[in-house]
């Protein structure tokens, strides 16, 4: 796995979030976009990001009312999971240090866009998640040496 693997949405990356062992943050955040129990259970069934991905652009099944509202703490909510139970990986995401980008040229809000001014919240999410690790580990150090 490539570093740039690690900060992807669509990595096959295992996290429990909600009672259940999701494959990739993509599974998860598709998943919380529906109530209804039968497109719910086809993602969970679902082991490709890719796959998951199509199967939550159906329009056959209502998205929940507040959708717009809640996508994004979704989305953090899993990447967050992922990151903290896989400490090997947020160590790689403490160290970078450069701008952190979904160059998702399909995706203007969750990535960079076609002309590369897209909205790029998945990696806002990921530089809020690695703020956080980097001051969680500063407070620590002050503790230390006090």
């Amino acid at each position: 796995m490539t570093e740039e693997d690690i900060f992807s949405n669509l990595a096959i990356i295992p996290f429990s979030l909600a009672g259940f062992t999701w494959h990739s943050a993509e599974q998860f955040f598709q998943a919380a976009k529906f109530t209804d129990d039968e497109i719910i259970e086809k993602i969970k069934a679902c082991e490709s990001p890719f796959r998951c991905a199509a199967i939550g652009q159906t329009r056959r099944f209502k998205i929940r009312d507040d959708w717009e509202n809640i996508k994004v703490s979704v989305m953090e909510q899993a990447i967050r999971a992922r990151f903290e139970q896989h400490t090997e990986l947020a160590k790689v995401l403490k160290l970078t240090k450069r701008k952190l980008y979904d160059h998702s040229a399909a995706d203007n809000f969750w990535g960079i866009g076609v002309d590369g001014h897209g909205t790029n919240m998945t990696g806002e999410i990921l530089m809020k998640i690695r703020r956080e690790l980097q001051n969680a580990d500063e407070e620590f150090s002050l503790k230390s040496d006090s």
